[in-house]
């Protein structure tokens, strides 16, 4: 989609509710045990399915496209890490590392025309470059933070004589093996978010028909691909526990939520991205929905306490904050950075 069909308005209202949802899509779950999260992980994908019906039927029910499938497969592979993630280092902790590692990929995904994307390059390069490096920092200072457990009512597997209105499991340490695992497969779930939006990008740039080109046209597409993959991922693992699957009623209703809340904001992902370029899109949908998680962390589930964590909590934000605006300047407007050219001729006149 060119510069002249794109809505900078519309695009920036889309970021803001794809960020709202994005950041907040966890929350329902958080009070039950997920156990291994692949029940969940099925379930969302289901709710997922659900919006992006509406949306299908929106656009006029338009193809299938196999391609845009595969944007939902990266999704799924991730989405199926994210719960044990959050299991060993804390929904705030967990979703902001990801998505500082998301943020560099779809950045790089868009900034050099990976893997057929078109190449988007911003008014100011420096000042963009300089802005996903601030991002990357601000990443450092999550790394260091200690979560503390969510209480939730054990699961029928963990305790299957427990009363219903029982009290809340207590808090459990973390060991270290755990944290760094779930370090680890932030790293996988990275790299899988950062690619799900690039078959879409390839599809749009060499569409034809005017409503090809729109990213929204894929969302189906994108969702069924989710569903199949997540849905073979829950086949294997029951095969894996014999016919016996973790699963919590509890968590039934609760996960579908989840997945209406992330359909959503994935379509008014979809959106932004087309109606802001990639490269801008990317970095604030993929950083600003974690620190939006990172609140309900805060001050809903009291994950993250003491003065030392909260510290680092809060700088990591607003270097992160200072990374993104960094981003979103550069491709509004360019600096005059002769000024720099001018300092290094002094410096070397004056040695």
């Amino acid at each position: 989609m060119g510069p002249q069909e794109q809505h900078q308005i519309f695009g920036l209202v889309s970021a803001l509710l794809a960020t709202l949802l994005y950041g907040s899509c966890y929350v329902p779950v958080r009070w039950f045990e997920a156990g291994d999260g692949v029940y969940f992980q099925w379930l969302m994908c289901i709710g997922q399915l659900i919006d992006s019906v509406a949306v299908q039927a929106f656009y006029g029910w338009p193809p299938m496209f196999p391609l845009a499938m595969l944007g939902g497969f990266f999704f799924a592979l991730g989405n199926a890490l994210t719960m044990p993630i959050m299991n060993g280092i804390g929904m705030a902790v967990g979703s902001l590392l990801w998505n500082t590692l998301t943020c560099i990929v779809g950045w790089g995904v868009s900034r050099f025309g990976l893997f057929g994307s078109p190449k988007k390059v911003p008014l100011d390069n420096v000042m963009n470059v300089v802005g996903i490096i601030v991002v990357f920092i601000g990443g450092f200072f999550f790394a260091t933070l200690k979560h503390h457990p969510v209480k939730v009512r054990p699961a029928p597997w963990q305790r299957p004589s427990l009363p219903f209105n029982a009290d809340l499991k207590g808090e459990q340490e973390i060991s270290k093996t755990k944290r760094i695992l779930a370090i680890l497969c932030t790293v996988i779930v990275g790299c899988m978010y950062g690619n799900m939006l690039t078959p879409i990008g390839y599809l749009s740039m060499h569409a034809h028909d005017g409503l090809l080109k729109h990213y929204a046209t894929y969302f189906f597409s994108w969702c069924i691909g989710a569903f199949l993959t997540s849905t073979v991922i829950f086949m294997f693992y029951s095969g894996f526990r014999k016919n016996r699957p973790l699963i919590n009623p509890e968590l039934t209703l609760p996960s579908l939520l989840a997945g209406l809340m992330y359909g959503g904001a994935s379509f008014y992902f979809f959106l932004a991205n087309e109606h802001l370029d990639p490269i801008v899109a990317y970095p604030f949908l993929t950083k600003a929905p974690g620190i939006v998680c990172a609140m309900w962390a805060v001050f809903l589930f009291k994950e993250i306490r003491g003065s030392w964590d909260m510290t680092h909590l809060f700088v990591g934000i607003l270097v992160t904050v200072a990374g993104l605006t960094m981003i979103t300047l550069s491709k509004v407007t360019s600096f005059d950075y002769t000024w720099f050219e001018k300092v290094q001729v002094w410096v070397f006149m004056r040695s």
